[in-house]
């Protein structure tokens, strides 16, 4: 019997970003997507949830529905 070879992982980055959610609490950390998306394509995606990292580097799972506004950091 073959060995299965487990899918090749895709790298994750930490993006900056300021979240705003639906009851106006303002959050401020990372957001971690594949470096070959935006945050943009991860709220637009199929899971309901998404990993927050705060400033006080506690996690935190996001439900897409309250999201309201995420403005990026700028990179520059």
């Amino acid at each position: 019997m073959a060995s299965r070879r487990p899918p090749p992982r895709i790298p994750k980055i930490r993006e900056h970003a300021i979240i705003t959610l639906g009851d106006a609490t303002v959050l401020t950390g990372h957001v971690f997507i594949e470096a070959t998306t935006r945050i943009q394509d991860l709220l637009n995606g199929p899971e309901p949830f998404f990993a927050f990292i705060n400033d006080d580097d506690e996690i935190q799972l996001l439900n897409k529905q309250w999201v309201v506004q995420v403005r990026p950091f700028d990179k520059t």
